[in-house]
């Protein structure tokens, strides 16, 4: 891959567009996550990695409203939004694409991004406009089923959904899961375009080693807890996560 990672080093929290801060939490009375903190900056990928059962999609589902938060802050854009339900975490600007069931399978490629433009008002021609050219494949296809389309496309599908609300961080849920290589590396080059249209990303990916040679930063989860964090070089460069949490 060719892809230098930006050199990203800001300095308080006002410098990111997300802050998670020693965040517990679960689902019912468990707490998975174990006071997790995970920043993101403006214009900058973030990939969360680690083994099964780390907690990386529950961090995730912990920025977008969907498990209980018991401690921690999350912030975005500067405003605690912490315990907001979902759609009033839409509408300030933050989009999650769910790993799986995140297209509406019936529905024509088309419109299923007339349906991810559902809070949006006015013309929408230069919003479709900039999904199409981020996802060329599905240009030709956009009268076709999503149910119809390969994985990976129906990943793009999910993709330009939540990109047709306009957000300034996307939330990504193992994107490349059971794609092939193949579709992974457009998956990820599609990633890096979205990053440089001025969003920022943050995903979870079970392909650590491509994933960390893509992202600009990462961290690496396991028990519910923060393990290592650093450059997507650096994490791949170090003896001791590559050991114990890439295999090698």
């Amino acid at each position: 891959m060719s892809h230098s990672p930006m050199s990203v080093s800001p300095a308080t929290a006002d410098d990111f567009v997300l802050a998670m801060e020693n965040v517990r939490g679960g689902y019912g009375d468990a707490d998975i996550l174990q006071g997790v903190t995970i920043k993101v900056a403006p214009r900058e990928i973030v990939v969360i990695v680690g083994p099964n059962g780390a907690g990386k999609s529950t961090a995730m589902k912990a920025v977008f409203g969907l498990l209980i938060v018991r401690g921690g802050t999350v912030v975005f854009d500067g405003e605690d939004i912490t315990g907001w339900a979902p759609n009033r975490i839409v509408k300030r600007g933050i989009c999650y694409v769910p790993q799986v069931e995140n297209v509406f399978r019936e529905m024509t490629v088309h419109e299923n991004f007339e349906m991810g433009a559902f809070l949006r008002k006015g013309d929408l021609t230069a919003a479709y406009d900039r999904v199409y050219q981020l996802f060329p494949d599905l240009k030709a296809k956009r009268k076709t089923p999503a149910g119809d389309l390969s994985g990976g496309q129906r990943q793009m599908v999910a993709m330009g959904r939540a990109l047709m609300l306009d957000p300034k961080l996307l939330l990504l849920d193992e994107p490349t899961a059971g794609l092939s290589p193949k579709y992974m590396e457009q998956i990820f080059q599609i990633t890096r375009d979205v990053r440089d249209t001025g969003v920022s990303i943050m995903l979870v990916e079970q392909h650590a080693k491509q994933a960390l040679a893509f992202c600009d930063r990462g961290y690496v989860l396991a028990t519910g807890a923060n393990r290592h964090e650093g450059t997507g070089a650096a994490l791949l460069a170090d003896q001791e996560v590559a050991h114990m949490f890439l295999g090698g």
